[in-house]
């Protein structure tokens, strides 16, 4: 893990042999008895050098799956950890000497399900000198599917995180019986290629085409903008017809 992260993930866990960090479970919306607190064993799931007009900066993502509880660093309960998020973090480092520095980070970002952090993430160019990691998360619940887009981009000191809903499918609940099937929805958005002939707050607009039936209506390759925001991320469009959040 290096010198350099080893402050943000400081737990060496002896019984499963993992660097590791432990992080309140509310945090991610989940309240136990036994445990108030959760261990992540992390990894380094992507690293790539990009050159900017500020010199080299090399972009890391982290990704954590829990693995032990609070106390005695036993590990946890597997239907626990069902309820809980992954773990994601993301560094910016810079040059300092022969050495590396954190110019952005933050370590401890919720992504992923059932305890488990998302792998594979995709680093793409969203500004002229600036990078992000990107991957789809999603959850099923009760028949119900979602899916979104997570975008994490430096902010400062910090990484935003912009969430994106990119998909809805409740063909499997009851409320898409015979008798009432046509309240079901199927609809997708697709993120099409990055325009970078213009730039909004120090960002690239993003646009989505949206495709399916939701809420009885019909989108046929209806086009969405998304704006970043600065401080705050990538913001949705009010018309936006996939249930999101930022």
């Amino acid at each position: 893990m290096g010198n350099i992260l080893k402050p943000y993930y400081p737990h060496d866990n002896k019984k499963i042999h993992c660097q590791s960090v432990i992080v309140d479970s509310r945090f991610y919306g989940v309240y136990f008895n036994s445990d108030n607190k959760a261990g992540y064993c992390v990894e380094i799931d992507r690293q790539v050098m990009v050159d900017t007009d500020r010199g080299k900066r090399l972009y890391l993502l982290v990704t954590g799956d829990i693995e032990f509880g609070e106390h005695d660093d036993g590990l946890i309960d597997v239907n626990d950890a069902l309820f809980y998020s992954g773990l994601v973090g993301m560094f910016v480092l810079k040059p300092n000497g022969n050495d590396w520095e954190v110019e952005s980070a933050s370590p401890n970002m919720n992504a992923g399900a059932q305890g488990m952090g998302l792998r594979d993430w995709k680093l793409m160019r969203f500004a002229p000198n600036t990078w992000g990691f990107v991957n789809e998360d999603g959850y099923e619940y009760l028949g119900y599917t979602e899916t979104r887009l997570v975008i994490l981009t430096p902010n400062g000191q910090n990484i935003i995180k912009s969430t994106i809903s990119n998909s809805n499918y409740s063909a499997y609940t009851d409320l898409c019986n015979d008798a009432i099937k046509q309240v079901c929805d199927d609809i997708k958005a697709k993120l099409q290629p990055i325009d970078t002939s213009k730039v909004v707050d120090g960002f690239y607009p993003l646009r989505f085409t949206v495709n399916g039936r939701k809420d009885n209506k019909v989108y046929k390759n209806s086009s969405y903008r998304f704006y970043y925001k600065k401080g705050k991320g990538y913001q949705i469009p009010a018309s936006y017809p996939i249930g999101s959040e930022s």
